[in-house]
């Protein structure tokens, strides 16, 4: 009777050897699973750790020829960190450009900092608008 009953769990997938395959592609399958949602659970946290988010928190046109653009920034005490400062017309134009450096202190440990910047920009025309357009580490 069990010279029937094997022939029978291997037919259906039942057999000690195939059983055994399954099992490790299972735990295979399992650990690269793991591997890779760990990895990404660490680049996710690494990138959002080190992301700018820059805030406009004012404006005001003086006229044809200047535009003042307020904003804040949440940054590591001791990196250096470069914002671009936009001045725009009425079609979305670019009237006014800059660049602002945002020195960091290498002494200082990692720990965040907000930092409140008032810069002046140069425009060509009229603006309607000043914004801080992005920020990245130097």
């Amino acid at each position: 009777m069990e010279d029937l009953a094997n022939p029978i769990a291997e037919r259906y997938g039942r057999s000690p050897a195939q059983l055994r395959r399954k099992r490790v592609q299972a735990i295979v399958i399992g650990s690269v699973s793991a591997v890779l949602l760990l990895s990404f659970l660490i680049w996710v946290s690494v990138s959002s750790a080190t992301k700018l988010d820059p805030k406009t928190t004012a404006y005001e046109v003086l006229g044809t020829g200047e535009t003042t653009v307020t904003f804040s920034l949440l940054k590591p005490a001791n990196s250096t960190v470069i914002c671009a400062l936009k001045a725009l017309k009425q079609d979305y134009g670019t009237v006014g450009y800059k660049q602002v450096t945002l020195a960091g202190d290498k002494s200082l440990d990692a720990y965040p900092v907000e930092v409140s910047q008032k810069v002046t920009l140069r425009t060509t025309e009229l603006a309607v608008t000043g914004l801080v357009d992005k920020c990245w580490f130097y």
